[in-house]
Formats: C-alpha cells, structure tokens, sequence
C-alpha cells in the first residue's frame, strides 16, 4: 500500500490500483500529478474561463472568445504535463517505484481507490 510520507511533497497521487487477489504477482500502481503544473495551468484555463465573460460581458466580437479557447487549450495540456506525471508502481516500502509512462497501464484484475 502507498505510504503517503515517502511521496514527495510536490507531487500529488490522484488515484490508486491495487491488485484484487485474482492475479498474484502484481504490484499496486498509482496516478501522479505534478502539484505545481497543476495550479499553474488550472490558473490559466481560469483566466480562458475569465475572458469569456469578459467577450460576453462588454459584447466584443466572438473572434476574441477564440483567444478564450487558446487559453483553456494551452491551460489544460501544461496542467498535464510534466516529465514526472503519469502513473508508477508503489514499491513494496510504500514508496513510488518504477515510472510506467503516461498511458494508461493494463489494469484488469485491480480495483481503483481513492488515496486519503
């Protein structure tokens, strides 16, 4: 099981797979975000969000919303990005182990939780 302590503190676990008895031999595998990228493109998509009431508000042409859209785009994909996101093995210590990648794992035969 993951051991919270011994995740670093600028990153955040999302979500958590541990094996459900029917495959022995498989490790648990967790979905991690780099904390910071996070905010900071949450921050942008906001300010995407914040233009569009901005173009409805003072009635300006809709070809400014398309800078809106731009905003939310580059706002979402810098949220997730990052060379450390995406999901890793938990190491029988508790600790993050090995780096699968960013797509998804097979995770047949595993149950997702939320990690508190």
């Amino acid at each position: 099981m993951l051991d919270r302590t011994k995740v670093p503190s600028d990153l955040w676990v999302q979500r958590l797979w541990v094996p459900d008895g029917s495959a022995p031999g498989r490790t648990a595998v967790a979905l991690v975000t780099d904390k910071k990228r996070l905010l900071i493109g949450g921050g942008i998509m906001v300010l995407g969000f914040a233009v569009v009431i901005a173009t409805r508000a003072l009635q300006a042409p809709w070809t400014v919303a398309l800078t809106a859209l731009f905003l939310e785009l580059v706002g979402g994909l810098y949220a997730a990005g990052g060379q450390r996101s995406g999901f890793y093995e938990v190491a029988p210590d508790g600790s993050l182990g090995d780096y699968l990648g960013r797509k998804r794992p097979d995770l047949n035969s595993m149950r997702g939780m939320k990690v508190q």
